[in-house]
């Protein structure tokens, strides 16, 4: 599995989450990235990459755009502390 560009990640949630019309179109881009980082996850921060992934994932279920950039924001404030605490 290739590594997961975290910087990359967080830009592409964030588009999404401005623009949530992106959602279909960044789809395959933003699961990759998840599975990338859930291949990769050190010891301890299971859970945390469960529940971002878990975020990501309500949003593409969900049409209500509300809902939608509700979930992307839960994942993108998990995703940053995530980051912060890997020190990437």
């Amino acid at each position: 599995m290739e590594e997961v560009n975290f910087s990359v990640f967080v830009q592409l949630l964030r588009d999404v989450y401005e623009d949530p019309s992106l959602m279909e179109e960044k789809q395959e881009s933003l699961v990759s990235m998840m599975d990338g980082m859930m291949a990769s996850v050190p010891e301890g921060f299971e859970g945390m990459a469960a529940m971002i992934k878990t975020h990501i994932s309500n949003a593409f279920k969900f049409k209500s755009p509300n809902v939608q950039k509700f979930e992307l924001e839960s994942g993108l404030i998990k995703l940053n502390t995530y980051c912060r605490k890997l020190g990437v």
